[in-house]
């Protein structure tokens, strides 16, 4: 196999919407009033102009309530339960009906810190209620959802293009599949960001081999002339590798055709590819049934040292010398960056791309922060900064089941 120098690069990015709700019970004597705010965390660009954030009332008819916003984080107000374009123009309290409609709006968030509102809700007959809603800090990506445990930090190239991919499953619904940095002047992505729970496994539809072009039906678009071909294999005798694996994704056939794309996909050793690298995905699956009450936020990586091949349409593809992935989860229930060192767990996984490998994966664990340091990347960006060194120090393969 004849191998050519080229540039190789790093990168990075993150953000977009999770929907969580908060409840109330019935009591013996009728129905309590109850109110739901429908989004708890919203991203810096979130804006009155953006669609407002909905609280959702029911109870009795008739029932009558008062909403007040109680405080809010930073000198300013920012949240309002009108349009408004200035902090002075904030309505900060108002009345209504149970089942009519009340939406919180909100100003951009131009600094640098999370800033939070406390929302009240005071029923004539009931319980009051009280919410804390969240906006993120600003992120030059906040089109990409901060609060994606997985997401790496943010890196500018003019090469890098930043993806994520949407589907829907039959338990979960509208959720991201998984997120790239492709770079298309290597044609093979920095990196795949992805989430891992048995919601995108079960029900198991298997293997599709849908090998394809991204379509473009979701954005940005990524043209066709700078991806690889996919349909063919390389005709080097490398393996086409999956850094987001169709295995992880057997949900549906729509969800595990996304894996196939091009922008998924990465030259591998073939040995290597039907090897101990498979032996690391079905690890990282098998931790994921042992602790299913928690996400297991997943990056899979590429590192280049200038190698290249063509693939069977005389187009020009980075080589990785190393193919890596960082694992991350949670103990305790609670969101990445409200999560303190001792609920979190981290590990690191290096690899040469080649027939070389030992048979043991532990032979290969590592610290992420030695494959930050490796690549140049920074893994995890929403740990809590008097947490990060610690849990990106951990290396410990008994932790997941290696």
């Amino acid at each position: 196999m004849q191998k050519f120098k080229t540039i190789g690069l790093p990168l990075l990015f993150a953000a977009a919407i999770l929907i969580l709700c908060a409840g109330c019970s019935e009591d013996d004597n009728g129905t309590t009033p109850q109110a739901f705010l429908a989004t708890e965390t919203v991203n810096s660009n979130a804006t009155e102009l953006s669609v407002p954030v909905k609280i959702i009332t029911w109870g009795d008819v008739g029932t009558a309530f008062t909403a007040t916003i109680v405080e809010q984080s930073g000198d300013d107000a920012w949240c309002s339960f009108a349009s408004f374009a200035t902090s002075a123009d904030a309505v900060l309290t108002t009345s209504g009906i149970v089942g009519s409609s009340l939406y919180l709006h909100l100003l951009e968030n131009q600094t640098d810190v999370n800033r939070r509102a406390v929302v009240r809700i005071d029923f004539a007959a009931g319980p009051s209620q009280t919410f804390t809603l969240t906006q993120l800090a600003y992120s030059p990506t906040a089109l990409f959802d901060r609060q994606w445990g997985e997401q790496p930090d943010f890196r500018e190239s003019n090469t890098y293009i930043y993806k994520t991919y949407y589907t829907t499953l039959q338990r979960g619904g509208y959720v991201r599949n998984y997120s790239v940095c492709f770079d298309k002047s290597l044609r093979v992505s920095h990196w795949v960001a992805y989430p891992l729970t048995t919601n995108y496994v079960t029900p198991s539809v298997g293997r599709t081999n849908l090998w394809s072009y991204d379509p473009n039906d979701q954005l940005p678009i990524i043209e066709r002339a700078w991806q690889s071909d996919p349909t063919k294999t390389y005709g080097t005798g490398d393996a086409r590798g999956h850094q987001c694996p169709s295995a992880d994704r057997y949900s549906n056939k729509a969800t595990n055709a996304m894996t196939f794309y091009a922008t998924n996909i990465m030259p591998q050793n073939y040995k290597f590819n039907s090897g101990i690298w498979v032996q690391l995905e079905n690890k990282v699956r098998n931790n994921m049934q042992l602790h299913r009450q928690d996400t297991i936020f997943v990056v899979t990586g590429t590192y280049f040292t200038g190698e290249t091949i063509h693939d069977r349409d005389g187009k020009t593809v980075g080589y990785p010398s190393n193919c890596w992935k960082v694992l991350l989860r949670s103990s305790s229930g609670k969101k990445v960056w409200e999560s303190s060192a001792d609920d979190l767990y981290a590990i690191g996984f290096w690899f040469t791309n080649d027939s070389n490998n030992s048979a043991s994966l532990r032979d290969h664990a590592t610290t992420v922060a030695d494959i930050e340091q490796k690549t140049g990347f920074t893994f995890f960006r929403n740990i809590p900064e008097d947490a990060a060194e610690a849990v990106k120090s951990q290396n410990r393969p008994s932790d997941w089941g290696v």
